[in-house]
C-alpha cells in the first residue's frame, strides 16, 4: 500500500532507536534454519512513538527449529513481537486481506535468495477481481445501509438502530474507496487514517465524512442530517463505480 504514515505523535529518536533494536534482535537468526526476516508495522511505516511496538516476521525452513520460545518479549522498554511461520506453509496458505494489508508494507531484512520478495509479490497485491468485487459491494451495501435501513428502523420504532446502519454503511463506503484506488482494505485499527490518504475521493472528503459519522442525539432530524450527507457524497461517487466497473448501479444490485 502507498499511504504514507504520517504520525505526530513520531519521534525521529524513537524510530532511529526501535530500528536498531530490531536488527540487533534478529541478527542472530541469519541462519539456514531461516528463509527470511522481516520488519513489520511501525518501523516499515516509518514512525515511531510512545504506543508502537516492534513487529518481526521470520519465516523458518519446515521441520526446523529455532531459538524463538515466546511471541512477545521486552527490550530496552520497547516491545518486540515476533511473527512466527514456516516458509513451505505460507506457500500454499491463503492470505486473508488484513494478513495482506500488514505484509503491503514490510522492510526485508534477510532474504538471502529473494524468497520472501516472491512471496510477499504473489501473496500481497490486490487482485482484479477483489477491486472490482470492493467497488460493487461496497457502492450498493453502503446504499442499501444508510439509504433504506436507516427508514426501516424509524419504522421499527428504534433510532439507535437506525443511526448504526449510518456507522455499517460508512464501513462499506470504505471498502469502495479502498478499491476505487487500487489499495488492499487496510486493518481496521488503521482504516479511517488510511481512507484519508487515497488519491481519489469525494470532494471535502474529510469534512464531509466526519459530519456524517458524528453523532449529536437520537432524533429523526439527526438521521436524516447524517443520511443527507453521506448520500451526496455517494452520489458523487457514484458515476466513478459505474465507470470503473462498467456497470449501472442497477445492474450491480443484480449481483451482489
Amino acid at each position: 500500500m502507498s499511504t504514507q504514515f504520517i504520525i505526530p505523535s513520531s519521534d525521529a529518536r524513537r524510530l532511529e532507536n526501535a530500528t536498531r533494536i530490531a536488527h540487533e534482535f534478529a541478527q542472530p537468526y541469519l541462519c539456514d534454519q531461516v528463509v527470511g526476516i522481516v520488519f513489520l508495522g511501525a518501523i516499515a511505516r516509518g514512525y515511531f512513538d510512545r504506543s508502537a511496538d516492534i513487529d518481526i516476521a521470520m519465516f523458518k525452513k519446515q521441520g526446523t527449529e529455532i531459538a524463538i520460545t515466546k511471541q512477545f518479549y521486552e527490550v530496552e522498554g520497547v516491545e518486540v513481537q515476533i511473527w512466527l511461520s514456516d516458509y513451505e506453509q505460507e506457500l500454499t496458505r491463503p492470505w486473508d486481506m488484513a494478513k495482506r494489508w500488514t505484509y503491503a508494507q514490510t522492510t526485508l531484512f534477510y532474504d538471502p535468495e529473494n524468497k520472501i520478495a516472491q512471496l510477499l509479490k504473489e501473496k500481497v497485491p490486490l487482485r482484479p477481481e477483489e477491486k472490482r468485487w470492493l467497488m460493487m459491494s461496497g457502492l450498493t451495501h453502503s446504499e442499501w445501509y444508510v439509504n433504506r435501513l436507516t427508514h426501516t428502523w424509524v419504522e421499527r420504532g428504534n433510532l439507535i438502530s437506525a443511526h448504526q446502519m449510518i456507522a455499517q454503511g460508512v464501513i462499506y463506503f470504505f471498502d469502495m474507496l479502498f478499491g476505487l484506488n487500487n489499495e488492499l482494505v487496510a486493518d481496521m485499527k488503521w482504516r479511517y487514517y488510511c481512507v484519508e490518504q487515497l488519491e481519489k475521493l469525494p470532494h471535502n472528503f474529510r469534512e464531509r465524512i466526519q459530519a456524517a459519522m458524528l453523532f449529536h442525539s437520537a432524533t429523526v432530524e439527526e438521521l436524516e442530517r447524517r443520511r443527507n450527507v453521506f448520500m451526496e457524497m455517494w452520489r458523487e461517487m457514484q458515476p466513478l463505480i459505474e465507470e470503473e466497473v462498467q456497470m449501472s448501479f442497477e445492474e450491480m444490485l443484480q449481483i451482489v
